[in-house]
C-alpha cells in the first residue's frame, strides 16, 4: 500500500474540537511534526477534514525492511551518490534555514501618547449632581 507523509502547517488553538481530535488521530503533535501513514480511505478523509491545517506528500517505498520514516542511512547514501555522480566524498550539506525576525509596527504619526497622570486627591465634584446629593 502507498504511502503518505502529513506535517502540521498550522496551529491548532484556533480550530473546533473535531479538528483538534482529527489532528490527535492523526498523531500530529505540534507545528512542523511529520507522520508517516498507509494511503487509505480513511486517512484521506482525516485529511480532508484538517487540509487548512496540515500539507501532505507521498512517499516512496512500501513495505520493504527500512523503517517507516524513509530509508536507512545506506539507501540515503547510495541515492545521493547516484544524484551526484560522484563516488568518494559525500555532497557538501546546505546551511539551514533561518526564519526572518518580525517586524515591529511603529506608532502612528497621528496619534499622540497619553499625558502621565498626577499623583494627589481625587478632583472634586462639581455641578448640578453634586449638589442635589450634598445640600438639602
Amino acid at each position: 500500500m502507498p504511502l503518505v507523509k502529513i506535517t502540521q502547517e498550522r496551529s491548532k488553538i484556533r480550530c473546533i474540537e473535531t479538528h483538534k481530535r482529527t489532528l490527535a488521530a492523526l498523531g500530529l503533535r505540534r507545528i512542523r511534526h511529520s507522520v508517516v501513514h498507509e494511503d487509505t480511505p480513511q486517512i484521506r478523509g482525516m485529511i480532508d477534514t484538517v487540509r487548512y491545517l496540515v500539507r501532505v506528500e507521498s512517499v516512496d517505498g512500501g513495505a520493504g525492511g527500512a523503517p517507516a520514516g524513509g530509508e536507512g542511512a545506506e539507501g540515503h547514501a547510495a541515492g545521493r551518490e547516484a544524484a551526484s555522480g560522484e563516488t568518494g566524498a559525500p555532497a557538501p550539506k546546505a546551511a539551514p534555514a533561518r526564519r526572518a525576525a518580525p517586524v515591529r509596527k511603529a506608532a502612528s504619526p497621528g496619534r499622540k501618547a497619553a499625558p502621565a497622570r498626577k499623583a494627589g486627591p481625587a478632583p472634586k465634584k462639581s455641578g448640578p449632581a453634586a449638589k442635589k446629593g450634598g445640600e438639602e
